[in-house]
């Protein structure tokens, strides 16, 4: 069985193998999300999949028609901006939709008759704005890239956030979005006598497959302090500059059932043999068919965001870079992007605003 991990937006629909029966059933799913900002956004992508082999892509759908709907009865139209991928700026003209707090949202994808999927409606929360990120080195043992038990440095990154945003007596229910930012110097020629290095920044986003939510109305604190929210290796990427970019995001503990459900299906034993945990739907159903699997989520939520840099020096372990500073004259760089960074995917030579060492 193949489960989708509709992680992401923009992200890649991560795939598990799980065990299931044979089918050439195909199914929707639907990924949205409306940003609360200014101005506010909503991002869509619509894509067939192929139920349960795990061997074909996600195919996009071009041809939906969708629309943004508020809880006072109002629409808004949501058109193609890529293939498979739909997108409406709000805020933009007096006559968009308002975009607020406490308002709900939901979202009706139509592919024709007897496929209009509707979503359940979400409410919109503030989120509070996190207070601190901190790290800290950890070594342990880990089975590297022979195969072989080695021990391991790991960066973990910690949050301090308090679990009530100003004005509210609610507990936020949160998830986090990673991003990592590092810094890649190129390599030179050694007999060149001027050298034109260029400096790129490369973006990944972190832990996509692995959703990192907590519920505030489980816990009985109204602060989080050093709350853990992830870890990388201590790799290459350390070596010039790494910045941690967490986007802080309020979310309904509909959508958090859903993270959650995900979570542990990526967090079982590693057995995929095991007898499959069942398919995750999310909140979108065919009201002409209710019992046809629609995969993914809507979520409207409220982001803040937070970042930390982590100096090359501040682990206290050598850690080196991808590429060295000079090649013999002759001699191929370890890898190509050491003589052209932007071969990188996601690498850039502009410095970002943030970027502060």
């Amino acid at each position: 069985m193949a489960l989708l991990l509709l992680s992401s937006l923009w992200g890649c629909l991560s795939q598990i193998d799980l065990p299931a029966p044979p089918s050439d059933a195909e199914n929707i799913a639907i990924t949205a999300t409306l940003r609360k900002d200014a101005p506010s956004v909503l991002d869509v992508r619509v894509v067939e999949v192929d139920n349960f082999s795990g061997f074909s892509a996600p195919v996009p759908i071009d041809n939906a028609i969708i629309f943004l709907k508020d809880d006072l009865g109002n629409e808004a139209f949501v058109p193609l901006r890529f293939s498979g991928q739909y997108q409406r700026i709000l805020g933009d003209a007096e006559t968009d939709m308002v975009i607020e707090a406490g308002r709900s949202y939901q979202l009706v994808v139509n592919l024709g008759v007897g496929r209009v999927y509707t979503s359940e409606f979400e409410t919109l929360n503030t989120v509070p704005e996190a207070s601190a990120l901190d790290y800290a080195l950890e070594t342990r043992e880990a089975i590297n890239e022979l195969g072989n038990i080695v021990d391991q440095n790991f960066v973990r990154f910690f949050i301090d956030t308090p679990l009530k945003s100003n004005g509210t007596t609610d507990k936020a229910v949160l998830k986090w979005d990673m991003e990592g930012v590092y810094k890649i110097v190129e390599s030179v020629p050694a007999n060149v006598q001027v050298p034109n290095q260029r400096t790129c920044y490369v973006f990944e986003d972190l832990q996509l497959e692995k959703p990192v939510v907590f519920n505030g109305n489980e816990s009985g604190k109204d602060i989080l302090e050093g709350q853990f929210i992830i870890e990388e290796r201590a790799d290459s990427r350390f070596a010039q500059g790494f910045y941690l970019v967490v986007r802080q995001q309020s979310i309904t503990e509909g959508a958090y059932d859903y993270w959650e459900s995900i979570r542990k299906v990526v967090d079982r034993s590693g057995n995929f043999f095991d007898e499959p945990p069942g398919k995750i739907r999310g909140n979108f159903s065919n009201l002409d068919n209710p019992s046809e699997d629609v995969f993914g989520y809507f979520s409207a939520l409220q982001e803040d965001t937070i970042r930390l840099y982590v100096p090359p020096s501040a682990l206290g372990i050598a850690i080196f870079p991808e590429c060295p500073s000079t090649i013999p004259e002759g001699q191929e760089p370890p890898r190509a992007f050491c003589f052209d960074c932007l071969l990188l995917r996601n690498s850039t030579t502009q410095r970002p605003d943030f970027w502060i060492e």
